[in-house]
């Protein structure tokens, strides 16, 4: 599977590795292993693992990124138990082959508003968030119409 392919089926279904808003921290472990960077504090924390960030309240997941500009560093930044899904991993991934696996998933994208560096996408009817670079930083990746983010949220 490639890199769009399985941020498209994230971004449509809201879920990776069939975890996603409203998981517990164990089911996200038991998911996704227990090698990640935790950040507690007080009722929050935050599972880092590379490519995927979990924000969890009172121990529910109530947003979680694919941070894909980490991809561009290369290293290890895609969990273990996920690499046989994530086959071909490239250090960008392109908005254009994104838009074109969701739409293949039978979703649609609305566009948002754009910010400094930045466009936003919406998939429609639901609570997922695309983030596109729009501005050159002066380094090679990710580039002008690469993915910076996906988010998932509890709310829009």
């Amino acid at each position: 599977m490639s890199g769009a392919e399985f941020l498209a089926q994230m971004a449509v279904s809201g879920l990776v590795a069939g975890v996603g808003v409203g998981s517990s921290a164990e089911q996200i472990r038991d998911a996704l292993g227990e090698r990640c960077v935790a950040d507690r504090r007080k009722r929050s924390l935050r599972m880092d693992y590379g490519l995927l960030e979990f924000s969890l309240f009172g121990g529910i997941c109530e947003s979680f990124a694919a941070q894909v500009h980490r991809l561009a560093s290369g290293g290890l930044v895609v969990p273990e138990p996920l690499k046989a899904a994530f086959v071909e991993t490239s250090r960008t991934v392109s908005f254009v082959d994104l838009r074109v696996e969701v739409a293949r998933k039978g979703a649609s994208l609305e566009e948002g508003n754009s910010q400094s560096g930045y466009d936003s996408y919406r998939v429609e009817d639901s609570h997922v968030s695309i983030f596109v670079v729009n501005e050159t930083s002066g380094n090679d990746f990710p580039a002008v119409g690469d993915i910076w983010s996906i988010v998932v949220s509890k709310a829009g």
